[in-house]
């Protein structure tokens, strides 16, 4: 059956960002292609009609097709679907329309009945392990990681050495707490496709939320080795140091990153727990203090320099932090301000 990523169309191009098992949707483009095929533009729906209705009814599916093809080229994403669903009402029971009009509404961004027309696809068959695929991924970007489940599950049964699909149902399946399940995929995918990243990421993070720390270790390095500017994979590396006792290369390991990525949320507050494993709370204050000046309307910066601050020691300075966090708005930070101040 080949590689499902070289014909599933617009949908099956979707990309797992990293250990935080995201699925990213990337549609438009030659997933109209594979669908729609070639053909000659709209001026030949009209002109073809045999006499036969077999024939005839042929031929209005290859013009609709074609006129559809046409029209996304020119990204008149609009027209092609309008021709596609016209086409769909008349003859229902076709899946290569179904398939051609989903790729159109993912076109403009209409993903959840892009959803309905692969169901429908595979209602009519065949079932054939790209279109499974594809509709797997719609599944769980729409949140309906049930049916991916089942999506992905019908693709692997149908394409067994394919590493992508094997992939997808791991990750999928981690998602729902299917652990087991998924360690066996994941491993399957790994055997595929040793070059993959995301798949030793993923079972790296399984191996951390079992406490199997040496696995974990052993897994994110594969990971990194493989993709070492993912920031995901460094972040659940850093994770893993401190939970091996490790967190000064925690820290080494994060703040060698550029500032924009080292300046997000999460990688501050991952940072700042290091520091504070390290019983240095006033480095992790420092570092939300940065965050201050380069963010000064964000008032959850503020509210932690001035956690970090207190525990610091240096209550002057936690007073007013917390007096910024409380101005900006912070849930909590008119609650540390009194705290504060009964110092």
């Amino acid at each position: 059956m080949g590689n499902v990523s070289d014909n599933r169309g617009g949908a099956g191009r979707a990309v797992l960002v990293g250990v935080l098992v995201l699925l990213g949707l990337g549609i438009v483009g030659s997933g109209v292609w594979f669908v729609l095929g070639t053909g000659a533009g709209p001026d030949q729906a009209s002109a073809l009609d045999t006499g036969k209705p077999e024939e005839s009814a042929a031929s209005a599916i290859e013009a609709a097709l074609a006129a559809a093809r046409t029209y996304s080229s020119n990204e008149e994403y609009g027209k092609a679907s309008a021709v596609l669903r016209a086409a769909v009402e008349e003859h229902a029971d076709d899946q290569a329309l179904r398939l051609a009009y989903a790729e159109t509404l993912l076109a403009q961004h209409e993903t959840a009945k892009a959803y309905e027309q692969y169901e429908a696809a595979l209602a009519i068959g065949p079932q054939d392990a790209s279109i499974e695929f594809a509709a797997g991924t719609l599944a769980t970007e729409i949140g309906k990681d049930d049916r991916a489940l089942e999506h992905f599950s019908m693709a692997r049964a149908a394409d067994p050495g394919s590493a992508e699909i094997a992939l997808f149902l791991g990750v999928t399946q981690q998602r729902l707490g299917q652990t087991g399940d998924a360690k066996a995929n994941l491993l399957a995918a790994l055997e595929l496709d040793e070059t993959n990243p995301v798949a030793p990421a993923a079972l790296a993070q399984i191996a951390l939320d079992e406490n199997q720390l040496s696995l974990a270790g052993r897994y994110i390095a594969r990971a990194r080795q493989a993709d070492p500017e993912q920031l995901a994979y460094r972040i659940l590396e850093a994770r893993i140091l401190n939970r091996v006792g490790k967190p000064e290369q925690a820290v080494t390991l994060l703040r060698a990153l550029p500032e924009d990525q080292l300046f997000q949320p999460m990688v501050l507050e991952l940072v700042a727990a290091s520091y504070g494993l390290l019983r240095q709370p006033a480095e992790a204050a420092a570092l939300y203090r940065r965050a201050c000046d380069r963010e000064p309307a964000e008032a959850e910066y503020p509210f932690q320099a001035a956690l970090w601050y207190e525990r610091s020691g240096d209550v002057d300075s936690a007073r007013d932090f917390a007096k910024r966090a409380a101005m900006l708005g912070h849930p909590q930070g008119r609650a540390l301000v009194e705290r504060l101040e009964n110092k």
